[in-house]
């Protein structure tokens, strides 16, 4: 037999649980000249090259003196790495 291998590089801001990569065996034939039959299918691989994205709500929008307000921050998917540090906020603390 013989292997084949090629990189597969996804496109950019995709996200399908569902791929395959197909092959038309009847695309090729072997020394004697038999030509191959149907088609062979990979296994089922995902892809996630979308960023992720977030929205930032804050409850209360005209605060005064001495109030708080909760701040939420929601992610499109799980995310790792963020901390507090990743914000910045103007006239106030977080």
């Amino acid at each position: 037999g013989i292997t084949w291998i090629a990189t597969f590089t996804p496109n950019a801001n995709v996200t399908d649980a569902s791929n395959l990569v197909t092959l038309d065996n009847t695309g090729f034939t072997n020394a004697p000249g038999n030509a191959g039959s149907g088609i062979t299918s990979s296994n089922n691989y995902a892809i996630d090259t979308l960023r992720p994205t977030a929205t930032i709500v804050v409850a209360d929008n005209a605060l005064a003196v001495g109030e708080t307000s909760l701040v939420t921050i929601t992610f499109s998917e799980a995310v790792s790495g963020f901390t507090n540090a990743d914000l910045s906020v103007a006239n106030g603390t977080l």
